[in-house]
């Protein structure tokens, strides 16, 4: 079982540490309905300090892969995690910036008082799934005839219409 940590993020940044480990896709409730069985393995690190501007900051990484479902075959596969995200902390949602003054690539945040390095994992992850998850092209198991090139397809005349 994945003995998550909670963290005190201040008292990260503060320091400067770091906290990492491993998990696999049964430890983490809230993302096993988005997949397609329970495979895959989870490496993360969180690295606490500052921003430029001198603002608490988490940089949360994730590594390994997952199983996700193929919306066209319904096979399962796999995908890949390589994700990085910079968390500022802010003390609370008045500090929280205009909409138009974020900065693509990092998100502010209200800083918890305890962070659930599990929770922490599980959002992140779930904000990187595509919404409609397929094989790479060429890798599905759905026969040739439901590619829209293929000249049997249902919708192949409408080519012709153009």
């Amino acid at each position: 079982m994945f003995d998550a940590p909670q963290l005190d993020p201040m008292r990260l940044c503060r320091l400067g540490e770091t906290v990492e480990g491993q998990c696999v896709p049964a430890d983490l409730l809230a993302l096993q309905d988005e997949l397609h069985d329970l495979d895959g393995i989870i490496g993360y690190r969180v690295d606490g300090g500052y921003s430029p501007g001198q603002k608490p900051l988490l940089t949360v990484r994730i590594t390994g892969y997952v199983q996700l479902t193929c919306q066209r075959c319904l096979e399962g596969f796999r995908f890949d995690l390589d994700l990085q995200s910079h968390l500022e902390l802010v003390p609370n949602e008045a500090a929280l910036p205009a909409l138009e003054e974020e900065r693509v690539g990092w998100d502010v945040i209200v800083c918890p008082e305890h962070l659930a390095v599990a929770d922490l994992i599980q959002e992140e992850i779930l904000l990187a799934l595509p919404v409609s998850p397929r094989h790479a092209p060429g890798d599905c198991g759905v026969s040739d005839l439901c590619e829209a090139g293929h000249p049997d397809h249902p919708f192949a005349v409408l080519r012709q219409l153009t």
